[in-house]
């Protein structure tokens, strides 16, 4: 089996041609896609051969081959479009051609081009068409040569080879390669013996390198190093002859052009260019641990700026790909240091790379890329506009306000109508966070501004939290927690201090609605957001808790409190949970509890405490204890002369006097009710604790004192049914005293204040009997 590889020119359009010859027949199939256009040949041997050859990747094939259970197939993709065509016949044997389905043969080729088939016109057949064999004539006629305009052959006059040789060097310096091949090719045909042979074949090897011409340049280089082997120029050439069989897969011949290099041109500055080449080579096949040992090797031997930067890229490419962007940046700085303008010479490349940089976080590294390139573009060129634009987001994103500013606004001037004008807007909008009026309220306005223009996109999102974070400063935590459903919505990757400014915000503004007295509002917000305050909260908690019958919450405060070693604060706790435990419904702990007190204020007087007593009476009468009832009272009447505030505890020891039948207790607290109702005019338990007051006095005997209290409720404001009664009672009292005609009056006060009542019927009938 031998495979050869051809490249060439059509009408400006360059080809390849890929040959496959075998001792014996075999097959290649073609795999169309719906198209027509062939996108995979596949050749198959019925053995493996003896040997192996490394992929082949050039401009426009890629070719391997691989071992298979029915012997050997290789396998051809093409990089824009290929044909494959059987050649089945030797002109130089064979009289006659015919055209039919070739499915084996011993010679393929295949043709890889750009746009349009080159060299050939194929049709296809027509139906109707008969399949003539087409005879070849083996006489060859004579070749004349170019003819002029009258048909006589063209003489070309001989001129300098020095002309030829300036003028070839002046394209080369213009980068004009094809002219280069010419001028280099005419010179050295016109001219064989020239001294500027070895040149002119330089040239020629330089100009295939940049056009990539391998199988071209293999050959020219052989000749150069046969003819001339002592050149100055040798070591370039080993280089590129090197180079070109790595990129045509004949990696056993580069290795020994590469060896040779290596160590017959070590001190040329070729051989770290070589090493730059043969780390490509390696880095093709996959051995990248070797490779970055040669890009390695050629970046710290090389004295050559632009070699150094060659093998500098190409490290920093690997280690991005293995995500090491940091140890990648080191040596971007150390090109964009030495050789800024390198990252021009492969445009592409470091647009690309400065993206990545910039995605993964480092926009200083992707600036200092892009501030190489932009130096060496011209303006106006659409390669220009991207930098520029990408520039400037790479330095804003770096903090670099300054500097991201003036390229965002040399954008704007230069391309008014720019594909990305937009885009740059935005990011220019974007720097002026930090920056203009400090006064709250202009930036808030202008934050909401951003805000509205942008919405969601990445500047918007960024005045949304910088606006938080102003409230945040000016304590304006009521307005962060208005906005919290949409701080919630930002990335906490990129915003990571979101959550911690709004759980903030919320216990700064419950702290200062505990100072103001708001208790719903500052429980709400510890309910809300879980809010733990330090301990020195806990009395404006407890007093909030209690204010709005959370009583758990704030039994739960108190006891964290109880083992103080101060027996004030003890107290105060103490007092605390008992009023808690009251709240709760723990009569009988909320007693035990408040004895405890009472104990602990005989040991250290602290009158504001005082109150207990009150809870301690209103415990007992919860769970129906006489004798509690009646030992607390009496420390109410001791702490409290004379309190409006008592007067319910004074009323529930009247009745606690019915139900004992003790005169005595119920005679001694309905005067009391009496008394401070009298005084405060407010007669909140008339004219109940009357009619039982003289009721009591009646019990007693005591008519006389009965008929005062019952007169007493003459100036009170009472509805007909109790008015009727009391005038009932009084006309009872007068009629047992003997005093008829006073007795005779009441009766029909009682009747007049309320007739149908059983009062006023009671009236009518004692009043019969006068």
């Amino acid at each position: 089996m031998e495979l050869s590889i051809q490249s060439g020119k059509e009408e400006g359009e360059k080809f390849s041609i890929l040959h496959l010859q075998n001792a014996t027949p075999f097959s290649c199939e073609a795999t169309n896609n719906e198209f027509g256009e062939t996108r995979r040949i596949d050749c198959r041997l019925p053995r493996v051969p003896s040997k192996s050859f490394s992929p082949i990747n050039n401009t426009h094939l890629n070719v391997i081959g691989v071992p298979t259970a029915q012997g050997y197939t290789i396998t051809i993709t093409p990089k824009a479009k290929m044909k494959l065509i059987p050649l089945a016949f030797d002109l130089s044997k064979e009289t006659e051609t015919f055209q039919g389905s070739i499915r084996s043969t011993k010679h393929w080729s295949v043709v890889g081009y750009t746009q349009t088939l080159p060299l050939l016109a194929i049709q296809p057949p027509s139906s109707s068409a008969i399949n003539f064999p087409v005879k070849i004539n083996k006489d060859i006629r004579p070749f004349v040569g170019g003819l002029d305009l009258k048909g006589n052959p063209i003489k070309i006059a001989r001129v300098q080879d020095v002309t030829d040789y300036m003028e070839m060097k002046k394209a080369y310096e213009a980068k004009k390669y094809e002219k280069v091949l010419d001028l280099s090719t005419n010179a050295l045909k016109n001219y064989p013996k020239t001294v500027f042979k070895n040149e002119l074949l330089l040239y020629q090897i330089r100009a295939l390198h940049h056009e990539e011409e391998s199988e071209k340049l293999i050959e020219v280089a052989k000749q150069f190093l046969r003819d001339y082997s002592s050149d100055p120029s040798v070591a370039e050439v080993l280089a590129y002859i090197a180079n070109s069989y790595g990129k045509l897969g004949q990696s056993i011949d580069a290795d020994y052009f590469f060896d040779r290099l290596f160590d017959e041109q070590s001190d040329s500055p070729f051989a770290s260019l070589g090493m730059v080449y043969k780390a490509e080579q390696l880095e093709s096949t996959g051995d990248l641990k070797k490779a970055v040992q040669f890009y390695q090797k050629a970046l710290g031997s090389s004295k050559d700026v632009a070699i150094a930067s060659q093998a500098a890229f190409k490290l920093a490419q690997i280690e991005l790909n293995n995500n090491n962007a940091k140890k990648a940046a080191l040596y971007i700085d150390k090109i964009a240091s030495a050789n800024p303008n390198y990252f021009a010479e492969v445009r592409d490349n470091a647009m690309a790379m400065a993206e990545v940089f910039f995605d993964k976080n480092d926009p200083k590294t992707a600036a200092r890329i892009s501030e190489g390139l932009i130096n060496a573009t011209e303006k106006n060129s659409p390669d220009h506009e991207i930098i520029l634009k990408n520039l400037g987001l790479e330095l804003a994103k770096a903090n670099k306000r300054t500097e991201a500013l003036k390229r965002f606004n040399e954008y704007l001037d230069t391309y008014k109508y720019g594909e990305f004008i937009e885009e740059v807007r935005r990011a220019k909008d974007g720097l002026f966070f930090d920056e203009g009026d400090k006064n709250t309220t202009g930036e808030i306005k202008k934050y909401n501004e951003l805000i509205e223009r942008y919405g969601n996109d990445s500047v918007g999102r960024k005045a949304l939290y910088k606006k938080a974070q102003l409230l945040f400063k000016d304590q304006k935590y009521q307005d962060i927690l208005d906005m919290e459903s949409e701080l919630y919505r930002l990335e906490s990757s990129e915003y990571p201090e979101t959550t911690a400014m709004i759980t903030k915000s919320a216990i700064g503004l419950e702290k200062a609605r505990l100072k103001e007295g708001k208790c719903v509002e500052a429980m709400t917000l510890q309910r809300m957001y879980k809010i733990r305050l330090l301990s020195e909260w806990d009395e404006y908690l407890f007093n909030c808790a209690l204010k709005t019958t959370q009583y758990a919450a704030a039994k739960k405060i108190a006891q964290s409190h109880l083992k103080s070693k101060s027996i004030a604060q003890r107290q105060i706790w103490l007092y605390r949970i008992v009023k808690t435990q009251f709240g709760l419904g723990e009569y009988k702990e909320a007693i035990k509890g408040g004895n405890e007190l009472i104990t602990l204020l005989g040991a250290e007087k602290n009158p504001p405490l005082n109150d207990i007593y009150r809870t301690m009476f209103d415990a007992a009468q919860r769970v129906g204890d006489a004798d509690g009832m009646i030992r607390y009272i009496k420390a109410v009447e001791g702490a409290f002369v004379n309190d409006f505030k008592d007067i319910e505890r004074y009323t529930q020891m009247v009745s606690l006097g019915l139900n004992r039948k003790d005169e005595g207790i119920v005679q001694t607290y309905a005067s009391k009710v009496a008394a401070l109702q009298e005084r405060t005019k407010t007669y909140t338990q008339s004219p109940y604790i009357e009619f039982t007051l003289a009721q009591s006095y009646q019990n007693l005997g005591k008519d006389t004192a009965a008929l005062t209290v019952l007169k007493t409720l003459n100036k009170q404001k009472l509805n007909t049914e109790k008015r009727s009664r009391q005038q009932y009672l009084i006309g009872a009292i007068e009629q047992k005293l003997g005093h008829k005609r006073e007795a005779r009056d009441a009766f029909n006060a009682s009747i007049k204040a309320d007739k149908n009542s059983a009062w006023g019927k009671l009236a009518k009938d004692a009043s019969g009997l006068l």
